[in-house]
């Protein structure tokens, strides 16, 4: 190799290292860019996404207690009656359980007896149609009411 070549060649292994340490220096003084907008569209569709998954497993819920007497029992009814629970403890001061006449006067006659301590376990035949959405519906009602 001649000694222009070798000349030009380290002169380009120094502009090259050169360029790396100012890179380098410049990624170190300047802050981080917060990505792209694809990267902060995708962060606000994953944060909404506990939302519509609760939404999403309640909507299953009902669905299934419209069919079940079994999903009524062991799905619905419990997720009803921890917000009954809730509502009256916070509300009125009532206990559930405790209290089966204020609580009853509260929820309505309808709700305090799906939602009250009684309640029996399905029978055997525990796949054939139970609840309505009407029913459900004033049920619900009856909470928001409280």
């Amino acid at each position: 190799m001649s000694g222009a070549v070798v000349a030009q060649l380290t002169i380009i292994a120094i502009g090259v290292l050169a360029f790396a340490i100012l890179v380098r220096r410049r990624r170190r003084v300047l802050p981080r860019r917060s990505g792209s907008a694809f990267e902060a569209a995708l962060a606000a569709i994953s944060e909404s996404a506990p939302l519509d998954d609760e939404f999403a497993s309640i909507r299953r819920t009902v669905d299934g207690a419209r069919f079940s007497a079994f999903d009524v029992h062991y799905t619905l009814r419990p997720l009803l009656r921890e917000l009954a629970v809730s509502r009256l403890r916070v509300r009125r001061g009532i206990e559930l359980d405790a209290q089966p006449g204020p609580a009853s006067e509260a929820l309505g006659s309808e709700a305090f007896a799906f939602l009250g301590e009684g309640h029996p376990p399905p029978p055997s035949n525990y796949r054939r149609p139970v609840m309505s959405l009407q029913v459900i519906e004033r049920i619900v009602t009856a909470l928001e009411s409280i």
